[in-house]
């Protein structure tokens, strides 16, 4: 039975990263920070094959694309847009501390729509579509390695509802230019829309013997928002 990886990759960072301000659907291109993390990243560490790139259609990713795959055929798809923070966006949590709707906002677990914005329950529905397409196209082109370059949002998102092991969202925050491994079949698609998630991006280099590993580094990671 023909597999299918999905290489779910976050974009690289944008000058609203490091600022800390809530970067939706704003479309920001890459800050030089980003350039050149990914340029490193992409020189020392290994990132897998792909036949094909997806990406949001967003500056932001597309650029990364064109870093860390550049001489791949790239498909937009505006599916995988990040979630429109509305009345939110381009403002850090400092700023938005004392807004009463962001209160009763974060109070609601982000289920209704903030002002101008999209409520979770669309945004769900919206990059689940976005999977199916990718999926659909993959099978169509009998292409079995892709990269998806997207969201950390959009991420969290997709892997909450669809990944196995079963963990919250927050659970699968990455950082930028990092992500994971995502592996489906026809049948596990169609039976169970299940992906089974494996290697963490880019791939870390194997120890060369059993004494190179070190037991007791564990590496959490924690997000930023978009």
């Amino acid at each position: 039975m023909k597999n299918y990886r999905l290489y779910l990759i976050r974009h690289g960072v944008t000058q609203g990263n490091l600022e800390g301000k809530y970067i939706g659907s704003t479309d920001l291109p890459l800050c030089e920070q980003g350039r050149e993390e990914l340029k490193k990243l992409k020189e020392t560490e290994e990132y897998p094959f792909a036949q094909i790139v997806y990406t949001s259609p967003l500056k932001r990713c597309i650029e990364t694309a064109d870093i860390l795959y550049p001489n791949t055929m790239t498909i937009p798809v505006d599916h995988l847009r990040e979630y429109d923070f509305g009345e939110f966006e381009n403002r850090s949590m400092k700023e938005l501390k004392q807004d009463e709707n962001f209160a009763r906002w974060m109070e609601g677990a982000m289920m209704q729509a903030p002002r101008g914005g999209e409520d979770k329950q669309s945004f769900d529905a919206r990059i689940s579509l976005g999977l199916g397409e990718i999926l659909k196209d993959m099978m169509a082109r009998s292409v079995t390695d892709a990269a998806v370059i997207t969201h950390g949002g959009v991420i969290m998102g997709l892997l909450s509802m669809y990944g196995l092991p079963k963990r919250n969202p927050l659970a699968w925050t990455v950082e930028s230019g990092r992500g994971y491994t995502a592996v489906t079949s026809s049948y596990l698609w169609g039976q169970g829309q299940l992906l089974e998630v494996m290697d963490p991006i880019p791939y870390r280099d194997e120890p060369e013997t059993y004494q190179d590993y070190n037991l007791f580094d564990l590496d959490h990671q924690e997000e930023q928002p978009e």
